[in-house]
């Protein structure tokens, strides 16, 4: 499932960033209950949240470890400092965070962590 293109169109048809990571997932995330409102957690970009919620979600943890590689890449995970800057789409932070999220979900099965 190409879950960056998922999140990527819900995104562009004007579903915010939060709800286009949160959505992209849920045929995966069993435990799914609601996205976060973007922005909710002390002004923290939605993907991110999502994405950490997610993690929590389906007892993955390792949120602190996806918010380094988020910052890693683009130096913060608030919006704020994200939103408009350095040329950078709000849809490309999407997409990033639904690559990343694959990523740690899929490195979880192959460690048997994750069922």
């Amino acid at each position: 499932m190409d879950f960056e293109k998922i999140a990527r169109d819900k995104h562009l048809n004007k579903t915010n960033c939060a709800s286009s990571v949160y959505e992209a997932f849920q045929e995966i995330n069993t435990n799914s209950t609601a996205a976060p409102l973007p922005r909710d957690e002390g002004g923290r970009c939605g993907a991110v949240l999502s994405a950490e919620k997610i993690l929590r979600e389906m007892e993955i943890g390792r949120t602190e470890e996806f918010a380094g590689k988020f910052i890693e890449r683009y130096g913060s995970v608030m919006c704020e400092d994200l939103k408009g800057k350095n040329g950078i789409s709000c849809n490309d932070y999407v997409g990033f965070a639904a690559v990343l999220l694959e990523k740690m979900i899929d490195e979880s099965k192959e460690e048997g962590t994750l069922v």
